[in-house]
């Protein structure tokens, strides 16, 4: 019965851990990230966030991308010099000029140290119309959706196919 309840575990915990993101970890050198993200209707804005920068601010470029060619959108410093600080800088969408935003963050080279950071993080915002919350419906977002309904069907297969449902079975059974 302990393997059992220890199979359960690790199932919920691998579903658990791939349902979640992973941020990167302590990056440092010329170019620190470059990340194109795509965007449609529902895009509200692209994300650039830091935590923990070292030395001066990191530099970034912001391009939008069209039909395979690049523009520059944006471009300036960002800095969260202070310990566990994150800074968050936002770019407006246009999902109707791009398909896709690139975002580029790099060192400051003029100057004799290295910056770096523990963390940065690109990404878009989506629209939350119509509500929300944790009963999104069918939209994609919110505790309810189609994803976690598929991960919690699959846990419930694999645990019923492993036997875990066998003390339900006799209880009902008898």
């Amino acid at each position: 019965m302990n393997i059992k309840k220890t199979g359960l575990a690790a199932l919920l915990a691998l579903a658990l851990l791939t349902s979640m993101a992973v941020p990167a970890v302590a990056q440092s050198g010329t170019e620190l990230a470059d990340k194109e993200v795509t965007v449609d209707g529902e895009t509200e804005s692209v994300y650039l966030e830091v935590t923990n920068t070292s030395g001066d601010a990191l530099n970034y470029t912001v391009y939008g991308i069209a039909d395979g060619l690049s523009t520059e959108v944006d471009s300036g410093t960002i800095s969260s010099a202070d310990e566990n600080d994150t800074a968050r800088q936002t770019f407006t969408a246009d999902s109707e000029q791009y398909d896709s935003y690139r975002v580029v963050v790099t060192e400051d080279e003029s100057d004799s140290d290295e910056e770096s950071a523990d963390n940065i993080e690109i990404g878009t915002t989506v629209n939350q119309s119509g509500g929300g919350g944790a009963f999104a419906g069918v939209g994609g977002s919110g505790l309810i959706n189609p994803t976690n309904g598929l991960i919690a069907v699959v846990v419930l297969a694999v645990s019923y196919l492993a036997g875990l449902w066998d003390p339900v079975k006799e209880r009902l059974g008898a």
